[in-house]
């Protein structure tokens, strides 16, 4: 996931990547305009952005697929999703409100901190939004030692 660092594409467009990235495969603008309610010209212009940013291939007509960047970018924003999430319900957040709440700051939170976070917590695997799935730049045993403050 070299390269990534967690503010290239804005809210909406991160939402539409996850999106593709749950439905496994081709994806039409039509059904990504019927999810999040808007009109599917609103839908394709922001594709024709991520597409030139290089995380989907657009074919017009036939549908959209991840790229095996866009899928690494995906998985991150799962990732960070998640983490924050997790945070919040420690705090007193109930899960639904925990979710809904990290939709609206995760933006604001860089790789670098989502994977100091994920390391302060002990690389948790289940946040109140699912499973979360860990990176090598996060959890690898040889970052892990490194991030290790007792390790000389």
């Amino acid at each position: 996931m070299q390269g990534i660092m967690g503010d290239e594409l804005s809210p909406r467009k991160a939402e539409y990547l996850k999106y593709i990235y749950t439905q496994d495969g081709v994806v039409k603008t039509t059904d990504i305009a019927a999810h999040f309610s808007v009109a599917p010209s609103t839908v394709t212009k922001a594709l024709l952005d991520i597409a030139r940013a290089g995380y989907i291939e657009h074919s017009p007509y036939h549908g959209v697929r991840l790229t095996a960047h866009g899928t690494d970018y995906a998985r991150f924003l799962f990732r960070r999703h998640r983490i924050v999430a997790l945070v919040l319900s420690r705090h007193g957040l109930k899960p639904a409100e925990a979710c809904m709440e990290a939709k609206k700051i995760e933006q604001c939170i860089s790789r670098d901190i989502t994977n100091r976070i994920c390391t302060s917590l002990g690389h948790p695997v289940m946040s109140v939004c699912g499973e979360i799935e860990h990176d090598r730049g996060c959890c690898s045993p040889e970052n892990r030692k490194s991030l290790d403050p007792h390790q000389t």
